[in-house]
């Protein structure tokens, strides 16, 4: 057994850096997190909630902004595998391991992306450090950014779409039994047809996990830029059908999540930020800059946290860049592009031709914020490019006279570039998870809050909604119905005359018995989606944002039910798209097992 192969080397390097990068998170467990690590903990409790305590199909989440989608939110992770963590380990210590399993994926994926695209195995491994090792990655996930842990899949779609390889044209089934064709030509198409189902897997894990809005719009906009100047370069478009069976068999295999969140998504369109910008004068501080922490100011006009902004990189993996462009330009161009792309679409609205602003007239776009964000394909295309430089110094000394000096001098370089990111990353990481967990009493009967801050999981614990909540894009504003000194209505009859008798209020699931005194029209404190159904079919609709219904005279019982609309469409596809693929994969079996 040769450990010295990627079989081997890569998976077991990927783990001690997976290990290294997240022993803060393990080593404080229990701990809260700060910042947004409240929202996202909160968001992967709900569902788990969902599920162990009511038995319910985590449709609809009451808990925060008096109540929102839950299921089809693109932040939001169900049927993912990371969500039996959530179930076994709660979110807390879930959470943090999903954020380790990333690393591991993300690192391994790197260097396996790496590898292919021709460096070697060491040289692969320095650059994923320098890529996915980044102080960019390590600041979101410190902030508590969970869905920045889905670019994880990035580099192992791009990989499998690169390991499809070219197709070869084959005969009709009925014509390769009396025809003579190659053992190697039908393991290279069930090769092909493989690796393509694996990337639509990799994309649809991303879509059905916690990844669906940001990670998504950039994976797909710089693959479909890479495959597309490859097939230029390249003068063949078979990569790019790769790109493009890979992205439908994702989008299939997701369609579950993705048709309700898609529907949902253009029925509330929630704003972006397209005149966001960025001065040139901060790129200094954001690549080259030493100060990098959550609570890092760095230039005058720095609207966001430090996390959004921190994308450093190393002086010597950039000289390496530089040098490979030298020697090579027109084999570089490429990753040229699209460094030079990916640095002015971080730039912002610049001006009316800024990539930021052409592409803020697209769906999806239309609703970004934090340029910053592009700038981690800045240092994936500098982390390519300085390896194949690693490589061609490599070999270039390998023809001097002082070849063994040379070589340690690139070790040495080497070297530096990973333990930079090393030393960077583990202070930043240090500061995510420094409050110890809160003892809290749950109630029995669910209400909502008005806090003076943001306590969304906390709230949680005590089964209380929060109507003060972190923002989260495509929810909507809080509703609720608040009166004196902050309380909070339940119901009110807002015409008419009802006296209360019970009410239980569950996640998807809303049950009230009152007695009308005189017909009128009840407000519940609950906010209004299209998914929200009446058991005995009688019309709901929205007032003020809230559910409302019409009732009569007399004793009656009212059930709300919840359910994401268009949820049996998308599973259907989901079910269709694996049929589909089976019988595929099946024929082609068949085929390859044909004797000539």
């Amino acid at each position: 057994m040769d450990f010295r192969k990627p079989k081997f080397l890569f998976p077991i390097v990927s783990l001690a850096l997976a290990v290294y990068y997240t022993f803060p998170f393990l080593l404080n467990l229990h701990n809260w997190g700060i910042r947004d690590w409240d929202l996202f903990t909160c968001i992967a409790a709900i569902p788990a909630s969902s599920v162990l305590d009511y038995g319910q199909f985590p449709f609809w989440n009451p808990y925060m902004g008096g109540g929102n989608i839950l299921f089809h939110h693109p932040e939001v992770g169900v049927l993912t595998p990371f969500f039996l963590l959530y179930l076994l380990f709660g979110s807390v210590v879930g959470l943090k391991l999903q954020v380790l399993i990333c690393y591991f994926l993300g690192f391994w994926g790197s260097q396996k992306l790496f590898n292919k695209l021709g460096m070697s195995l060491v040289v692969s491994i320095v650059s994923s450090v320098a890529y996915f090792g980044s102080v960019h990655f390590a600041l979101h996930f410190a902030e508590g950014h969970i869905p920045f842990t889905h670019y994880a899949f990035l580099p192992w779609f791009l990989y499998f779409v690169l390991r499809a390889g070219r197709n070869r044209i084959f005969k009709r089934e009925s014509q390769v039994k009396t025809s003579k064709v190659s053992k190697d030509g039908f393991v290279e198409h069930s090769h092909r047809m493989l690796s393509i189902f694996w990337a639509g897997v990799m994309l649809a894990l991303m879509i059905l996990g916690n990844g669906a809005a940001i990670p998504l719009m950039y994976t797909m906009l710089f693959s479909f830029m890479l495959i597309g100047l490859r097939s230029v370069q390249n003068r063949t478009i078979y990569e790019f059908q790769n790109l493009v069976l890979a992205t439908l068999t994702g989008f299939g295999l997701a369609a579950v999540k993705m048709l309700p969140m898609i529907v949902y998504l253009v029925q509330n369109e929630w704003a972006g930020n397209p005149n966001e910008s960025i001065p040139l004068s901060a790129l200094t501080s954001i690549f080259f800059g030493l100060k990098h922490s959550l609570f890092a100011h760095n230039f005058p006009e720095q609207y966001w946290a430090w996390h959004e902004y921190g994308a450093y990189l190393s002086p010597f993996l950039v000289v390496s860049a530089v040098y490979v462009l030298v020697r090579c330009f027109r084999a570089s161009i490429i990753w040229v592009i699209l460094a030079v792309f990916s640095l002015l679409l971080g730039l912002g609205d610049f001006g009316f031709l800024s990539p930021w602003s052409l592409l803020a007239k697209l769906p999806g776009f239309s609703s970004a914020r934090c340029t910053g964000r592009a700038f981690q394909f800045v240092i994936l295309s500098v982390a390519v490019l300085g390896g194949f430089g690693f490589d061609w110094l490599r070999h270039s000394f390998e023809k001097t006279r002082f070849r063994k000096v040379s070589a340690t001098v690139l070790w040495l370089a080497m070297a530096v570039v990973v333990c930079t990111n090393l030393v960077f990353a583990w202070p930043i990481l240090a500061r995510a998870h420094t409050w110890p967990a809160c003892d809290v009493h749950r109630s029995p009967v669910f209400r909502n809050v008005v806090d003076e801050e943001s306590l969304a999981y906390e709230n949680f614990l005590a089964n209380r909604g929060s109507l003060i909540t972190p923002w989260l894009s495509a929810y909507y504003p809080s509703r609720g119905m608040v009166g004196p000194d902050s309380v909070v209505y339940s119901e009110f009859v807002s015409k008419g005359e009802a006296e209360i008798i019970h009410r239980k209020y569950t996640p998807n699931v809303i049950t009230y018995e009152f007695n009308g005194i005189k017909p009128g029209q009840m407000v519940i404190g609950m906010g209004y989606d299209p998914g929200w159904k009446a058991s005995d079919n009688r019309t709901l609709y929205a007032v003020d944002g809230l559910i409302t219904f019409d009732f009569d005279k007399g004793n009656q019982i009212v059930v709300l039910t919840y359910q994401s609309p268009y949820f049996y469409y998308g599973l259907f596809l989901s079910l269709a798209s694996l049929v589909f693929l089976a019988v595929i994969g099946i024929k082609k079996r068949k085929l390859t097992m044909i004797k000539t």
